[in-house]
């Protein structure tokens, strides 16, 4: 459910429930981890939340001291994924995945 900040300026924070998938998952023995975010909150902002609320993703999973994902994992969100380095906003209602892609050969 969104919330307003009543600052001027201030945008409306939401919760964001994101699936943890492989390595992840292990580490923390959580299915799901619910963050609080704002409306456009970009990929430091969403992993800045998860080290924050599971420290024992820094440094499998996130960078030691960045808000950056390890370079094997990505957000799925929406069905698109998104690279270290590329960014995106979050809206109230988008499904986020935190995942390691699997390729075929």
């Amino acid at each position: 459910m969104a919330k307003t900040d009543n600052k001027p300026g201030a945008r409306t924070m939401f919760k964001c429930v994101i699936p943890m998938y492989g390595l992840p998952r292990e580490i923390t023995e959580l299915r799901q981890v619910e963050v609080e975010l704002r409306d456009g909150a970009g990929m430091a902002e969403v992993v800045a939340a998860l080290r924050e609320k599971v420290p024992p993703l820094e440094g499998p999973v996130i960078r030691r001291g960045q808000d950056r994902l390890m370079e094997e994992y990505k957000f799925n969100i929406n069905g698109h994924f998104y690279f270290d380095g590329m960014d995106f906003q979050l809206h109230p209602g988008d499904r986020i995945a935190l995942l390691v892609p699997m390729t075929g050969g």
